[in-house]
């Protein structure tokens, strides 16, 4: 538990002590935000706000696994090699807003391509480094089934965990559009998992996601309303890397929908609201992902936020509440 705390502590420090220097190097560069036009009128101050802000979080976690974790541990390199492929694609996409100037990075076809291979990483590491199982826990039911054998049930796995791996991130991703929405539900999403892992006696798992805890709570002090500073695609991806790399580690992925059920809900905002303008031409929300929706009903930046927060706590919490109930000495 020390190293836990002292891992978020290191982590908490250290980001907050380089945020703003950091801030003040994009600013000098002008590596600023560009805001859709169509979003909230109240949004259009924010323009040129600096961005990129997930390497500030990614640097204190580097700084606190340096200080206390145990780099001849499999999961702690399998964690930090997933997170540094999904933030890599993420900073890249980030690089590509700021050159072009315009709110558009990557393509979805070709960051999912992208995201495909992280997966297919991730199963090496998964399979033959870090020797998870393919099999899956069913928490609310008490069952379990085997993808597998063979090659079959490899292919099964690498679809199963690319629907982890890239369902996880882009929900993160789509999330994070008010000042500090996506980094406070990302760390209350995270405190779990850290809890789960430090449970199952998985303690270099507890000490990356309590690590990337005290780096995100760290960024929020910058995150916070009025936000000096976005995380971007490089910040979202890799909080979202960190959670799904925990849950297929602690073999809870099938938990992640109810732990981080505000991220969940606003990538389903997003593809209700794409199939019905489809099929009917009609919209479901003002605008889509719900937290811009609440925002167009009048609510302010804050309250949406406090919000949300309060829903992912409750989230968290019953996802801790049903592996404790049905999963507490069974994963393995």
């Amino acid at each position: 538990m020390f190293s836990v705390v002292l891992a978020a502590a290191v982590a908490f420090v250290v980001t907050v002590a380089l945020g703003s220097t950091f801030i003040q190097f994009l600013q000098s560069r002008k590596f600023g935000q560009f805001v859709r036009e169509e979003g909230p009128q109240t949004h259009l101050i924010k323009a040129g706000t600096p961005t990129m802000g997930g390497v500030v979080i990614l640097t204190g976690l580097a700084a606190a696994l340096l200080a206390v974790a145990r780099f001849d541990s499999a999961p702690t390199y399998a964690m930090l090699l997933i997170v540094a492929v999904v933030a890599g694609i993420g900073l890249y996409d980030d690089w590509q807003k700021i050159s072009k100037k315009r709110p558009e990075g990557l393509s979805a076809r070709y960051k999912f391509a992208l995201l495909t291979l992280a997966v297919v990483l991730a199963d090496v590491l998964a399979i033959y480094y870090v020797g998870v199982t393919q099999t899956v826990l069913v928490p609310y039911f008490d069952l379990s089934f085997v993808l597998g054998p063979g090659i079959v049930g490899i292919a099964l796995f690498s679809g199963f965990l690319l629907l982890v791996i890239a369902g996880t991130t882009n929900a993160v991703n789509l999330t994070d559009g008010l000042d500090g929405l996506a980094a406070g539900a990302g760390a209350l999403a995270l405190l779990s998992y850290t809890a789960i892992a430090f449970l199952e006696r998985q303690y270099d798992v507890a000490i990356v996601c309590g690590a990337m805890v005290g780096a995100i709570i760290g960024f929020l002090w910058y995150n916070s309303h009025p936000a000096d500073i976005f995380m971007g695609d490089t910040g979202s991806l890799a909080i979202g890397g960190v959670l799904a790399a925990a849950a297929v580690l602690t073999k809870t992925e099938l938990l992640l929908p109810v732990i981080g059920g505000l991220f969940v809900v606003e990538a389903l905002s997003v593809m209700i609201q794409v199939a019905v303008f489809k099929l009917t031409g009609k919209r479901v929300f003002k605008m889509a992902p719900i937290h811009h929706h609440f925002e167009f009903l009048g609510w302010e930046e804050n309250k949406v936020v406090v919000r949300f927060w309060i829903v992912q706590a409750a989230c968290s919490a019953f996802g801790f509440f049903l592996y404790y109930l049905f999963l507490y000495n069974s994963v393995g």
